[in-house]
Order: structure tokens, then sequence, then C-alpha cells
């Protein structure tokens, strides 16, 4: 049988909005314990007092720092920043895949300063300057593609290695980004890079954003 903080505590941290205001010491615990008191005794299996609950969560309240305790400190070594990019995908089919290959014997997709090519479950997407979309959609005839998005932008944030054990890293970084309701077009991943690929208009906003997340962590 679950103790009754193991169950407060499991309550709690699903809970992102109540979680962070009990690390700032902001969160009414009486309050918060008769909200939750159903629950505790449902997943308890038993009678639980409202004041078992407010105990719990005082020992839980101890243990949590007043940092958010779901977004950790990341420091970022560095941005950068490529523009004038278009995605395009196509369906993923033997005869794609095999378009996709003759790219890379290609000079001009060779030199290229970003180049991505994700093959999805069922999608071959490409993300490419937009010089190359003439020659991609040449290599590619008399496939259609299913998407063509241009004026697209890249910014590339870097970060130690030793974020591949972090939580929430990306979390932490994605949080940044949805409370100013920017648009992210894609998220593409390595093992000490995150980029993010954005409308041209939405860069200069987003630079900032990181900028400024980089200058604080140093």
């Amino acid at each position: 049988m679950l103790k009754v903080t193991d169950i407060v505590r499991d309550i709690l941290f699903s809970s992102e909005l109540e979680l962070t205001a009990l690390s700032r010491r902001v969160l009414n615990l009486s309050a918060y314990a008769k909200r939750i008191h159903k629950e505790v005794e449902r997943r308890a299996l038993k009678p639980v007092q409202v004041g078992t609950i407010v105990v719990a969560l005082s020992r839980i309240s101890a243990e949590v720092t007043e940092e958010d305790p779901l977004l950790p400190r990341i420091e970022l070594e560095g941005l950068a920043v490529k523009s004038n990019l278009a995605e395009i995908t196509f369906n993923k089919s033997a005869a794609n895949k095999l378009r996709t290959q003759k790219l890379y014997s290609d000079s001009q997709f060779a030199q290229a300063d970003f180049l991505t090519i994700t093959y999805g479950a069922g999608e071959i997407s490409i993300i490419a300057p937009m010089a190359l979309v003439k020659p991609i959609l040449k290599n590619f005839k008399p496939d259609e593609p299913k998407l063509l998005l241009d004026n697209l932008a890249a910014l590339t944030v870097q970060f130690g290695d030793h974020f591949i054990d972090t939580p929430n890293m990306y979390f932490s970084l994605l949080r940044s980004i949805s409370v100013r309701k920017l648009n992210l077009v894609e998220l593409i991943s390595t093992f000490t890079e995150l980029t993010f690929l954005v409308r041209q208009t939405d860069l200069n906003e987003l630079f900032l954003l990181m900028n400024a997340l980089m200058r604080k962590a140093r």
C-alpha cells in the first residue's frame, strides 16, 4: 500500500502550476490539500485526513528548492542562425528513398552549409537552402511534394554534452518559447545541438529570447 506522502508527491509533481507554486512558497497548503483530498483517498484505498495531506505537503516543501523544480538551469554555449531555408516533404516510398540517396552524391548538396534529411515512419522531410528547392523538386520528379514551405529560418542552440542526462532539458527551452506563443515549424536535434525551425518573421523574437536565456545562465 502506498504511503500518503508518496501519493501526494505523485499528484503534486503531475501539475507544473502547483509544483512551481510550492517551490516558491506561495501554495496554500490547506486549500490544495482539500482539493486533492478525494484523489488521495482513492489512491490510498482508505480514509485520509486533510491534515495528514497538509503534513505531507509540508515535508515535500522542505525537499523542494526555490528554483523551479521542473526547469533545470541550462547554460547555452552558443547560438547559430541560418536564414532563407525551405522544408520539402515527400511520401516515404521505395522510389523516393532512392531519389533521396542521389542527393548525397550531388556536389551542390554536399557543399550546402545547412541540410537535413529525415526519414519518418511515412515521410521524408528535407530542409535545405531555398536555392536548392528547384534541384530537389527536379530530382524527385514525377513525384510531387506533400509540403513545400519557404521563407524559413533555423536557430540552433548549442550546449554541453552533460545535458544528455539532464531531465527536462528540452522542456526548459520549449517552455520559454511556448509562453511567447512562437510557432515552431520543426525541431531538429543532434548530440549537443537543438535547432528550431521557424518562419523568417519569427526569427528575431526567437533569437532575442534564446540570447537572453543564455546571458542569464552565464
